[in-house]
């Protein structure tokens, strides 16, 4: 193992220590053997999260309309229809997002991706806009979430709030959102209640956001991100 190897491994460590003494403050459960979260990762330029964030928010926004009555997806499709051209994002819907914005859906269809607010959460932060992710046991700032862009004329101004976080600081939020999820996943196959406050919803969008991000199962597909644990 060479030298940059051997730091890669110390780090990963180091980031894995740091993490169950965040969990110990919490009372979360864990487990030692659950393994790091690897140094080497894909990094995303700031353009590249902006463009999936600001898509995603626009099909979540139609999926919240639908579920609050059908007979306003019609006019918001059309509306965010607008808005897609307005920041140039069209090109960057994924196969759910445009079934969302184009196709009959179910009701369940919907509602999956109302949850995408929370992974997009995830991404705001990334980009520097919002300040930190906190203990995840409430819903994010939806009020927030959406105003991040809705005041904005387009996508180059948006792209002026942003201040793209570095990957040691991505990394450190991945480690420990996959074992906040070992905690939520453990607890649901043992039928026991979801531990220390967490919200296993919120915890498993985080860590779909996260991993995105640094593209952990390296198949670079925000409709089916793993999350493993």
């Amino acid at each position: 193992m060479d030298k940059n190897s051997r730091n890669d491994v110390m780090e990963a460590q180091m980031r894995k220590a740091r993490s169950i003494e965040k969990l110990k403050l919490h009372n979360v459960p864990y487990i030692e053997h659950l393994p790091v979260i690897e140094t080497a990762c894909k990094v995303r330029t700031a353009e590249e999260i902006a463009q999936r964030a600001v898509a995603c928010l626009f099909a979540i926004q139609v999926a919240c309309d639908a579920c609050s009555g059908r007979e306003n997806l019609k006019r918001s499709r059309k509306f965010f229809d607008e808005k897609i051209a307005e920041f140039g994002v069209g090109s960057f819907l994924t196969h759910k997002e445009k079934r969302v914005l184009t196709e009959k859906c179910t009701n369940q269809e919907f509602v999956n991706m109302t949850w995408k607010y929370e992974a997009y959460w995830v991404l705001l932060w990334a980009l520097g806009i919002v300040e930190e992710l906190d203990y995840p046991a409430q819903d994010c700032d939806c009020d927030f979430a959406i105003s991040a862009v809705a005041e904005c004329d387009g996508m180059e101004d948006f792209m002026e709030k942003v201040k793209l976080r570095g990957i040691d600081e991505i990394l450190d939020e991945t480690d420990l959102i996959f074992r906040y999820n070992w905690a939520c996943v453990d607890a649901r196959i043992q039928g026991k209640e979801t531990p220390a406050g967490l919200n296993p919803d919120v915890v498993y969008e985080r860590h779909y956001g996260l991993n995105w991000l640094i593209d952990a199962d390296g198949g670079d597909d925000w409709d089916n991100v793993s999350t493993n644990t």
